[in-house]
């Protein structure tokens, strides 16, 4: 159960709730595979001595935080709104919540690159009255949240 679960008021409705995609981190995982192997085959290797083999178990350990940070990072990052606020929840050891009325969401824009187009994430990003500015790199299914969004603003607010 995430933030959004454990913070609304009984009387209000989820509406949307996202994730961020693991896609935009895999270039990050793929140096953490690379360094995984090249340690694999170092500690492998018959005749080092017992400091290399440590050095080689030293980067497979740092092979291993690529992967550890893009769980955490997937695993806690939340946006989504209900019929009465937009949330946005980062953080992995230190939580950041950014609340704002629905009423108050001025613009939502949603880009997608290259490959995003293709594997549906992308950049989301919510402007509010006041100008505060919410910015989520790498969200899942970006246009599903602001098609929501708007739908939402044009019947549940009026």
């Amino acid at each position: 159960m995430g933030y959004i679960e454990e913070s609304i008021n009984p009387d209000e409705k989820i509406i949307h709730i996202g994730r961020v995609s693991v896609f935009p981190l895999i270039s990050l995982m793929m140096f953490g595979f690379f360094l995984i192997l090249l340690a694999s085959a170092g500690i492998s290797a018959s005749g080092m001595s017992f400091t290399y083999r440590s050095i080689y178990a030293l980067v497979f350990l740092a092979g291993l935080y690529p992967f550890f940070y893009t769980f955490m990072y997937v695993k806690n990052t939340q946006i989504g709104f209900t019929d009465k606020r937009f949330f946005l929840v980062r953080g992995i050891f230190r939580k950041s919540v950014m609340e704002l009325d629905v009423a108050d969401v001025e613009l939502i824009v949603a880009g997608k690159g290259l490959f995003g187009k293709y594997i549906n994430y992308g950049t989301v990003a919510v402007l509010g009255s006041g100008g505060i500015l919410a910015v989520v790199k790498g969200a899942g299914n970006p246009d599903e949240l602001v098609s929501k969004l708007m739908e939402f603003q044009e019947t549940g607010l009026k």
